[in-house]
């Protein structure tokens, strides 16, 4: 064979191979870094990070998105084509009256609410109803509407009816009642790699009985909050103490929040939210 071709062929292959190389670096970059944020974002082995959902329903993917929260929530806003199904009706007849059943405990689904705490109680039940593939999104759609994601919409729910009635829960004047003193902290304008910036709130109980704070969390692993007590009796308070990292991860540039969510048991308000603002400098 002509010399000339043979090394024709042989740079044509080179180039081939150097192509399928860099390409697959590339991609094998971005799924560690995927995995990376993931692993920093610290999500929960139950939880799926919103990201990799948006990414879900971008593909086309066979999943049933579920919404936990409340028609009138649901109404203000949700996910594109997610079915709905409030978590205080949540049962096995209810859930294959949304189409649910057992013909379905293997497949994909992924629960949301607002914060990731209906979500959670929703995984738990539905995982001991025996539903082996099931997801809660991380902050729910606090977190989602955070960060921007699309696949949003507003307007009534027109999916299939759960037909169950929810239980109506009874008020009593002797009771707790939370009150925080404010409902945002601005941090202002600060850099990414200066450290963590701090802000506290007051958590009082103006109620009759003891209020008790349950498990705090998050819309996003950048910050975390913690209590001083998780046990108030009436007129006392609690120091609410969050933490924002701004090098914790990549952040948006600009003006954003992050939310806490404080889960308690007063009848009439069982989770209050508080949040911080920051400006990330951008060049800093």
């Amino acid at each position: 064979m002509n010399t000339k071709i043979i090394a024709g062929i042989l740079g044509l292959g080179l180039v081939f191979g150097l192509t399928w190389y860099v390409m697959n670096g590339e991609e094998a970059a971005e799924h560690a870094k995927a995995e990376e944020h993931h692993e920093d974002d610290s999500v929960k082995e139950y939880e799926i990070y919103p990201g990799d959902v948006v990414e879900k329903i971008a593909r086309q993917e066979d999943i049933v998105l579920l919404d936990v929260r409340t028609v009138e929530e649901y109404e203000e806003i949700h996910l594109e084509g997610a079915l709905l199904l409030p978590v205080q009706e949540l049962s096995q007849q209810s859930l294959a009256n949304i189409g649910l059943g057992e013909e379905s405990k293997d497949k994909e689904i992924l629960i949301y609410c607002r914060s990731g705490n209906r979500s959670k109680t929703a995984y738990d039940i539905m995982s001991s109803l025996g539903y082996t593939n099931i997801k809660s999104v991380a902050g729910g759609m606090v977190h989602w509407e955070e960060d921007e994601y699309p696949f949003t919409e507003v307007g009534a729910y027109s999916g299939p009816d759960s037909s169950e009635e929810s239980v109506a829960q009874v008020s009593t004047t002797d009771e707790p009642k939370i009150k925080v003193d404010r409902e945002l902290h601005d941090f202002g304008v600060i850099t990414q790699f200066g450290g963590t910036v701090e802000a506290t709130f007051t958590v009082s109980n103006v109620g009759e009985e003891t209020l008790e704070i349950g498990e705090l969390t998050t819309s996003c692993s950048c910050t975390s909050a913690t209590i001083d007590n998780s046990s108030i009796k009436p007129g006392e308070k609690a120091v609410l103490t969050v933490v924002f990292d701004p090098d914790f991860h990549e952040e948006p540039l600009g003006v954003f929040k992050r939310t806490v969510f404080i889960p308690a048991n007063d009848p009439n308000n069982s989770e209050v939210e508080v949040s911080v603002q920051v400006d990330i400098a951008e060049g800093e």
